[in-house]
C-alpha cells in the first residue's frame, strides 16, 4: 500500500517535476551557447594552442575534483537549494563577465576563472538533478524520462554551435551572456515555488553516522563489485583523455590549416555532438 501510495505522489509531482526540467534544459542550451561564444572569442583573440588547453583545463579540472564527492554531499543536502545555489553560482558568474565585456576589460584570465566557476556548479548540478528525478518521477516512467534528457543534451550539442555562430555574428559577445543569464533565471525561478522531496532518512546517532568518506568508499566498492559498469567508465576515461586535448584544439585546426570561421568550427562541433 505505501509503495503504491508513493507511486501516486511521484505522479502527482511529474507536472512539477517537468516544470523543473523544462527550466534546467533551456539553461542547458544556454550554457552551449556561451560555451562555444568563449572558445570562439580565445580562438580569435589569441590564436594560441595552449590558450585554448589551458580553458579545456578550467573547464574539465572541477569535474575531477568534486565529482567523486558532489553525489555523496548532493545525498546529504537539500536538492532544490543544492540546484538553486548551482545556477545561481554560475549566473552570477556570466553577470560579472557580461559587464567586464561591455566596458571593455575582459582578459583572458576572466574567462578562465568564469569556465571554472561554472564547472564547479555544473559539477554539483547535475548529480542534484539526476537526484531529483528518481524522488519526483514514477519508477516506470524513469527509463522514459532519462531517454528525454539525453535527447535534449543531444539536440543542445547540435544545434547551439551553429546558432552560436550566427550569434557572433549579428550581437556583441555580452548580449549572449545576456541569454545565457536569461536561461539561467528560467531554471531558477520555479525553484523557489516548486518544493522536491526529500528522501526518507531514518535517523541515527551521530557516532554511527557514516562519514562522507564511508559513503564514498562504498559507492566505490558497489561499483567495482559490477564489472560491466567497471568496464564502461575505464573505457569512458581512456577514451575522454585521449579525445579531449585533440577536441580542445580543433578551434586551431579550424582556422590556421582549413582557414574556416566560426561557421565551420560550429558545423565541426555539431558532427561531433
Amino acid at each position: 500500500m505505501s509503495e503504491r501510495t508513493s507511486e501516486s505522489q511521484k505522479l502527482g509531482s511529474m507536472a512539477k517535476f517537468f516544470i523543473i526540467f523544462g527550466g534546467q534544459a533551456f539553461s542547458l542550451f544556454g550554457s552551449r551557447l556561451v560555451q562555444f561564444a568563449l572558445v570562439w572569442w580565445l580562438t580569435k583573440t589569441s590564436g594560441s594552442a595552449s590558450v585554448l588547453a589551458f580553458a579545456s583545463i578550467m573547464a574539465i579540472l572541477p569535474q575531477v575534483l568534486f565529482g567523486p564527492f558532489a553525489g555523496t554531499l548532493v545525498d546529504r543536502w537539500n536538492r532544490r537549494i543544492v540546484l538553486m545555489i548551482s545556477d545561481g553560482f554560475i549566473a552570477l558568474a556570466i553577470v560579472g563577465l557580461a559587464l567586464l565585456y561591455a566596458q571593455g576589460a575582459v582578459q583572458t584570465w576572466h574567462i578562465y576563472t568564469v569556465m571554472f566557476i561554472r564547472s564547479v556548479g555544473g559539477a554539483f548540478q547535475w548529480p542534484a538533478m539526476q537526484a531529483s528525478t528518481t524522488l519526483m518521477v514514477p519508477k516506470r516512467h524513469l527509463s522514459r524520462v532519462s531517454g528525454l534528457n539525453q535527447s535534449i543534451q543531444g539536440l543542445a550539442n547540435i544545434i547551439a554551435p551553429p546558432l552560436g555562430a550566427l550569434l557572433i555574428e549579428v550581437l556583441p559577445i555580452q548580449i549572449i551572456l545576456a541569454i545565457d543569464m536569461s536561461t539561467a533565471i528560467l531554471a531558477i525561478g520555479p525553484l523557489f515555488f516548486i518544493q522536491i522531496p526529500q528522501p526518507l532518512r531514518i535517523e541515527k546517532p551521530v557516532e554511527s553516522k557514516p562519514s562522507m568518506l564511508t559513503d564514498l568508499r562504498e559507492g566505490l566498492h558497489y561499483m567495482w563489485g559490477w564489472k560491466g559498469v567497471m568496464m564502461i567508465m575505464v573505457m569512458s576515461m581512456v577514451i575522454s583523455l585521449l579525445t579531449n586535448p585533440a577536441f580542445s584544439l580543433t578551434p586551431i585546426l579550424v582556422t590556421n590549416h582549413f582557414g574556416g570561421g566560426a561557421l565551420e568550427f560550429a558545423w565541426l562541433q555539431s558532427a561531433s555532438g
